[in-house]
């Protein structure tokens, strides 16, 4: 009898799985996104004298506390975002120029905005 309830029951539960959808949360648009600024390799301008590169454009990113109680802004959120931008216009390179921390206003509690320059940099094979 034992032996007819453990069958009945093990039969019963891969019957009950086998309906089962697997989701996920992660899809290519998602993992392109995570790791997009990491296309990006921030350079010091003496670097670029070696190197061969054409300017794309100026880019900037910032970093809002918007509340008291939020995280306060962030330079590294800043460059970040700044490389996220440039990324999306297909550079592959970056100099940051500056980075400024404003004073409170209507919209920021803490405001961090950094400056920058994009750059498609050419890459031999070997690097």
């Amino acid at each position: 009898m034992l032996r007819f309830i453990i069958i009945s029951f093990a039969a019963l539960l891969s019957a009950a799985c086998s309906n089962l959808n697997f989701s996920s949360n992660i899809d290519k648009k998602n993992f392109d996104e995570y790791f997009k600024p990491s296309q990006v390799t921030v350079y010091e301008k003496s670097q670029l004298q070696d190197l061969d590169y054409k300017f794309i454009a100026a880019v900037d990113g910032s970093s809002c506390q918007q509340e008291e109680n939020d995280r306060p802004a962030d330079i590294k959120e800043a460059r970040t975002n700044a490389r996220i931008k440039a990324a999306e216009m297909k550079a592959n390179g970056i100099v940051f120029q500056s980075c400024l921390t404003f004073e409170r206003d209507a919209s920021c509690v803490s405001n961090i905005i950094c400056y920058g320059r994009a750059f498609d940099v050419i890459l031999s094979d070997g690097e």
